[in-house]
């Protein structure tokens, strides 16, 4: 007797995460206007998880749910946001009474520059790591001083949706705040700061990063959810034990020989029962082994596609497979191209880090009457390859000494291709 036990779930697909379609951003040949942020609709199904439903209006909402809840654009908009927030710091140059009142009144901004009070720590250094957060998301970031009762400094630096500045063009872009009832107001662009991740000349609000990937991250979460469905309708790999029945012998009657079929049946499945992890099967011929259900016998054309579409997704965010450790056997030499590429957009995004940093500075030494001018540094990433760039940097100063030594070049031509601009000692 076979019994069988019916497996209870769901299929229904429900509602799922699309991203299709989006709206462009210009209204008339003059104007960009951009959408409203709204809290995106939420919904579940029996058996999914939680999908964002996009309207085409919440489109930085749905690149934050990207950000939030696709694992591999995590990774990736985490891997930027911390290669540009290396170690901070600033100088100040002024003479030397100015320095040192200054250094007082920038150590009190830092305390209450950032807009929540209970994040202790450095508050520029916060800030522009948010800045660098939104710039990898939404492509835009926007914040407002927000200057004490009296106007004598700054109270605190309060980030502003960016999507709520409306442009216009007359002879230049004009930006103003759009309220829900189409009414333009003033931007007080003496306390507004405004970044956007990459320049567009026929838009101010620049590029969005992640524009390249909705239709690609469509397609892997739909293979991840079909990927699901075909494991659980295949099940667990299980052990079945196919058991030949013995034939009936002479004048055996009916109900003996059913007796003894049976007492044969239940000795073989008392014995599997009590066979151990490394405990080996012996039996006859009529018994036969074998694994059903699972992934057995299938191939790697799931794993193959995932990873082609996985590729084409971090290919859309501007970054390598071995940055996020998906190495598919690329060359040292070629890695260490990717990575100086890599180094100079870091080194290109950051200065959106400096210009806010010493803006915010500049702006609050001003206001209590401090001369003093900061400039804000950002330290290197770790180059994991120093060693080579340091030899390369002996060998050439070997070559260019040599042609100093036989004569060849001067000494002032031999420092300039050193890169000094003449010579210490002739």
């Amino acid at each position: 007797m076979i019994f069988k036990r019916k497996k209870s779930y769901s299929t229904s697909p429900g509602p799922r995460v699309m991203g299709s379609q989006r709206p462009a951003a210009k209204l008339s040949s003059s104007q960009y206007r951009t959408w409203p942020h709204t809290h995106p609709p939420m919904t579940t199904a029996p058996g999914n998880a939680v999908w964002f439903q996009y309207t085409g209006l919440n489109r930085a909402a749905y690149y934050r749910y990207l950000r939030d809840h696709i694992p591999i654009v995590s990774a990736a908009v985490w891997t930027w946001v911390h290669l540009c927030t290396t170690p901070q710091s600033y100088d100040l140059e002024g003479p030397e009474d100015e320095i040192h009142e200054a250094r007082a009144i920038l150590e009190d901004l830092e305390r209450r520059i950032w807009v929540n009070p209970l994040n202790r720590g450095q508050g520029i250094s916060r800030l522009t790591e948010a800045m660098f957060l939104e710039l990898f998301t939404v492509g835009r970031f926007a914040g407002e001083i927000v200057l004490s009762k009296d106007g004598s400094g700054i109270e605190y630096f309060r980030p502003i949706d960016p999507d709520k500045i409306d442009w216009q063009f007359t002879d230049r872009w004009v930006p103003a705040y759009k309220d829900e009832d189409d009414n333009r107001h003033p931007i007080p662009k003496e306390r507004i700061f405004y970044a956007t991740l990459a320049h567009d000349i026929f838009n101010p609000r620049g590029a969005d990063p992640l524009a390249a990937i909705p239709f690609v991250t469509e397609i892997e979460q739909r293979m991840l959810d079909d990927m699901a469905r075909s494991a659980h309708n295949a099940g667990t790999p299980r052990l079945q034990v196919r058991i030949t029945p013995p034939q009936q012998l002479e004048n055996e009657g009916s109900s003996q020989y059913i007796s003894r079929i049976n007492s044969y049946f239940d000795d073989v499945v008392s014995q599997m029962k009590d066979i151990g992890p490394d405990d080996n099967i012996f039996t006859w011929s009529d018994v036969e082994v074998r694994i059903v259900g699972g992934d057995v016998g299938r191939n790697y054309s799931w794993r193959l596609n995932r990873e082609q579409v996985i590729e084409d997704v971090i290919t859309g965010l501007k970054l390598f497979p071995w940055v996020l450790g998906r190495s598919h056997g690329t060359t040292r030499n070629w890695v260490q191209a990717q990575f100086n590429i890599l180094m100079q957009i870091v080194d290109s995004i950051q200065g959106w880090g400096v210009a806010l940093a010493d803006w915010i500075r500049t702006t609050e030494l001003r206001l209590k009457g401090n001369l003093a001018i900061p400039h804000h540094r950002f330290a290197p990433n770790q180059d994991p390859f120093m060693v080579e760039r340091e030899r390369a940097k002996q060998i050439l100063f070997e070559t260019v000494d040599s042609k100093v030594q036989r004569g060849y070049i001067s000494k002032d031509r031999g420092a300039r291709e050193l890169g000094y601009q003449e010579a210490f000692k002739q």
